[in-house]
């Protein structure tokens, strides 16, 4: 499972890459048409903000986790004693990890909903529903990584809780 799941991240990561050099050619040709040529790229913006950013942001989550990068008040854990820290740290993965399933549940029915309502752009005939399942996935796969991590909490080696 292990395996199988570093590979996935390996792929959503590369994925999220892609679409931030996606985003950088697309914002220079939009900018130089706009300047230079005076004929901007129709639905540069729309595609940057609902399709790239979306890729780059919610695809990167996993990597962004497993490499710690993670935002953490530490100054009153730090004084606790090792037990009163690890029961600590059990109860904020388990919240995490809720909470990360609620969100996954949230933007699956928003993808549904999106995709049953055919929300497109307004200046193009795009679909919305895409960008919404790639928050879905981003989120999933974050909150599969902090379920398997819930047994190396008592290790002190999940990635929630790793020094930087």
């Amino acid at each position: 499972m292990q395996r199988w799941l570093d590979g996935c991240e390996r792929l959503l990561t590369l994925v999220a890459a892609l679409a931030t050099f996606a985003m950088m050619l697309l914002t220079t040709a939009d900018a130089a048409g706009r300047y230079l040529l005076n004929r901007p790229i129709l639905a540069a913006y729309e595609l940057t903000t609902n399709y790239l950013m979306v890729a780059v942001v919610f695809l990167a989550m996993p990597y962004a986790y497993r490499q710690g990068a993670n935002i953490r008040v530490t100054f009153l854990v730090d004084r606790l004693g090792r037990r009163a820290r690890l029961a600590v740290d059990h109860v904020v993965q388990i919240i995490s990890i809720v909470y990360c399933a609620a969100l996954v549940f949230a933007t699956g029915q928003q993808a549904r909903h999106v995709l049953g309502t055919q929300t497109t752009f307004a200046t193009l005939d795009l679909p919305l529903w895409p960008a919404h399942v790639v928050v879905c996935i981003g989120l999933f796969f974050t909150s599969l990584m902090l379920l398997i991590d819930l047994g190396q909490v008592r290790r002190g080696r999940s990635s929630l809780f790793t020094a930087e």
